[in-house]
């Protein structure tokens, strides 16, 4: 026998539970029989396997019993008799043809728990419950609380709500599967890195949900919660998967709207507010791993008249810091000392980026280079990487087990077997940004794609000396603020994990997903999902990132909607060079598909954006301010509206109906009060619309003033690369009463106010009169 694999609480993820080798349950309770699987390597003939179980009264040994075998892997059970609350358990597994020839594994142990009734434990004095919006020491609604002890220290925490009739709920952050909660399937807000069709999972969850009755709850916590919506009740639990209970604060409010609820969670969160150029068209592609391919990309954006703001590279790095340019060289130096750009030589495939970078930026484009927090645990480590390892490991700068030793991230997760840098630990994440800084002091850089943030998994993991049990949901939260740290002002994080406070320091996108309609259907309703969590800023891969292209018209339409979401950016996933190419770009999607309207389209859509920004910014800058979403889901305006139509407010002026079904059904939305009119016909609408189209509909709200930045042509479908503000639409027929607007434009030297006309080309056609502005 040479070795014996029992991982009592496995990965301590509701997700993923290491069959055939944990403990059922991990957490056990009084009067509960508890199974502990696990492995002997290899199988035998005439094998044996026992466990001793050692009590503080008894001691007895318990038979395995083989499941089955597969190759070299004997797969058993043993059941372990139940105990009252407080007892604690010892148990150790021995495995051999007998006594004589056995191993034996490393004492493992539990402590019995049990549930206990303590309503006096939410009280303000604990910090576990703050009642808000109520004069007496009640909390609201809730019916039963209890915690889970051992008799010593309060674990997990559980509350039971009153459902009130016709309550329905949202929120927990992203998730990819409705707007609306469904009842009777506990939810987990727990960060989590599932790679596509993700459903209820969610790479930025929020533990905060709320009503359409005004009622929310935040659990302020770094511990993962679960959420059950039954008929009469709603059960929220802190898991403190063994830990003790601690830093954790339940605040409730009850409020006249939803609105006022969301409010609450939006002054918490405090996003920040992304400069003007990220609110432009971006692109990238995991194939661009080289100089020369990244200027490809820009000449062609050039010579096909494509507004671009934001250029991503992914593929360049060593991937084994992180921070060095792949193919670079250099004199190593020492691991405490900030690199420099004079530290390197540039070769292939990047030999000079300082004038790349300076390429893009003479044509207005900004760079954005992706990060993760790991470092490569390499055989053949480069000397920097070598030097700066060491240096990591002694000072402590990088996540350990509960035991000592470094922690890798496990076997079949994303970068398996590499380090984390620690971003619970101050000093870690400032290290960790000085490694960066000459990318973007002297290198010029705009901002990181800080990826990854779902590194840390089971209990025995402690980053910053707190188990990963409560530190893996506030992980990344301390990432984007290191990042933060070193990017400085007028740049951006984008990023896709989260948490409650991540939009203080970073831009999202929705994760990856697919090229079909599902997934686009899954995108946008994650993206309203984390805007009413708290998130404004949130894009998505236009028409999916992975798997086979998207056809035209999922291409078509998706480019339409994205003009009219936060963040407008394109990206596909295979690396290399893979022919054909699966570039989401405009150009490569018109030549394989042999159809230059596609280039067409997406341009006119482009410019489009560029020419709204000024609108979005403003916009932002707003809802920041007055703590609301910037794209607000149209039923918490008017409720009669269906959730999973996704119709949304997006800013204060404009309706969008996003037609995200290959083959959409006519809906019916209903619109806030007063006259909207359509930006592709012109058509008016009041108190309700019937969408029938395939195209996404975007109304503009009658009497509003839209800034823009308006193209010489004068079109909005004018190819334009400026996302300067020259110009206002007042969206009416008539320039009747438009005094005080022309007056306000000549005050803020602008250069053009209209009026919609008609209709031209597949959108409406402006009147613009010139001020003396300009």
């Amino acid at each position: 026998m040479r070795s014996i694999i029992h991982e009592p609480t496995g990965l301590d993820d509701p997700y993923l539970p290491l069959t055939g080798r944990e403990r059922t349950p991990r957490d056990p309770l009084e009067k509960q029989t508890v199974t502990i699987a696990f492995v002997t390597i290899p199988s035998q003939t005439g094998q044996r396997a026992w466990v001793k179980v050692k009590t503080p009264v008894k001691e007895y040994t318990v038979r395995g019993q083989l499941q089955y075998s597969i190759g070299e892997k004997a797969f058993w059970q043993a059941r372990i008799e139940p105990e009252e609350a407080g007892t604690e358990v010892v148990y150790e597994i021995s495995a051999g043809r007998g006594p004589q020839s056995c191993i034996s594994s490393a004492p493992y142990e539990y402590t019995v728990k049990r549930w206990t009734e303590k309503p006096s434990i939410l009280g303000n004095e604990n910090n576990f419950i703050i009642p808000i919006n109520s004069d007496s020491n009640q909390t609201s609604h809730l019916r039963n609380a209890r915690v889970l002890t051992d008799g010593n220290n309060f674990f997990d925490l559980e509350m039971v709500f009153d459902r009130m009739s016709e309550e329905h709920f949202y929120g927990l952050g992203e998730h990819f599967d409705s707007i609306r909660l469904k009842t009777s399937k506990e939810r987990f807000v727990h960060v989590f890195d599932q790679y596509k069709v993700q459903q209820d999972r969610g790479y930025a969850p929020v533990p905060f949900i709320f009503s359409n009755k005004g009622r929310g709850i935040l659990v302020d916590t770094g511990f993962m919660t679960s959420y059950l919506i039954e008929d009469e009740t709603l059960t929220i639990r802190v898991h403190t998967k063994g830990q003790p209970l601690r830093n954790t604060v339940v605040q409730l409010w009850e409020e006249n709207t939803p609105l006022e609820v969301i409010s609450r969670i939006y002054s918490l969160s405090d996003p920040v507010i992304p400069p003007i150029w990220a609110l432009g068209p971006w692109i990238s592609a995991n194939q661009w791993n080289s100089q020369s391919k990244v200027l490809q990309a820009l000449e062609h954006s050039l010579k096909l008249d494509l507004p671009v703001t934001v250029l991503v590279i992914e593929a360049w790095s060593d991937e084994q810091s992180f921070y060095m340019f792949r193919g670079a060289l250099n004199n190593p130096v020492a691991g405490d000392r900030a690199l420099t750009l004079g530290d390197f030589d540039f070769h292939d495939p990047w030999p000079d980026p300082l004038s790349m970078v300076e390429e893009l930026h003479r044509h207005g484009v900004r760079l954005v280079l992706w990060q993760i927090p790991a470092l490569e645990n390499a055989d053949d480590p480069t000397p920097q990487h070598a030097i700066d390892l060491a240096y990591a490991k002694d000072k402590g700068y990088l996540v350990r087990s509960k035991e000592g030793p470094l922690y890798t991230i496990p076997e079949g997760r994303w970068f398996e077997e590499s380090f984390v840098t620690d971003m619970m630990n101050e000093e870690a994440g400032k290290w960790w940004a000085s490694k960066r800084r000459y990318l973007f002091e002297e290198l010029g850089v705009d901002g990181l794609k800080t990826d990854g943030g779902e590194h840390i998994w089971g209990r025995s993991t402690m980053a910053g000396g707190i188990s990963a049990a409560e530190s893996r949901n506030l992980f990344p939260e301390a990432y984007f603020s290191a990042a933060r740290s070193v990017v400085g002002e007028n740049r951006v994080l984008f990023s896709r994990a989260g948490y409650s406070r991540s939009p203080s320091s970073t831009i999202f996108w929705v994760g990856d997903e697919d090229s079909t309609w599902e997934a686009l259907r899954s995108n946008i309703t994650a993206g309203l999902n984390v805007s009413i969590s708290g998130n404004p800023c949130w894009g998505w891969d236009i028409a999916g990132f992975s798997g086979e292209l998207p056809s035209p018209e999922l291409y078509r339409r998706s480019v339409e909607l994205a003009v009219f979401t936060p963040i407008f950016q394109i990206h596909s996933e295979d690396p290399g060079d893979p022919s054909p190419s699966s570039e989401r770009t405009p150009w490569n999607m018109a030549e394989q598909f042999g159809d230059e309207s596609i280039m067409e389209h997406y341009r006119r859509h482009a410019s489009l954006r560029m020419a709204f920004s000024p609108y979005i910014y403003e916009e932002i800058l707003l809802a920041v301010r007055e703590d609301r979403p910037l794209t607000l889901p149209l039923f918490l305006i008017e409720n009669m509206n269906n959730p999973e139509t996704l119709a949304y407010l997006f800013g204060r002026n404009m309706v969008v109906i996003p037609s995200v079904d290959e083959n959409p059904q006519e809906r019916t939305v209903f619109l806030p009060k007063g006259g909207w009119v359509s930006i592709w016909t012109a058509e008016r609408f009041e108190s309700s619309a019937n969408i029938a189209g395939k195209k996404t509909e975007v109304l503009l709200k009658e009497g509003a003033t839209i800034p823009l930045s308006v193209p010489e042509s004068g079109s909005l479908f004018g190819c334009s690369w400026s996302q300067q503000k020259n110009g206002i639409l007042y969206v009416n027929t008539s320039f009747d009463g438009t005094a005080q607007i022309l007056s306000e434009a000549r005050r803020d030297n602008l250069k053009y106010v209209g009026i919609i006309q008609g209709t031209a080309e597949g959108i409406i056609e402006i009147d613009w009169r010139r001020t003396a502005g300009g």
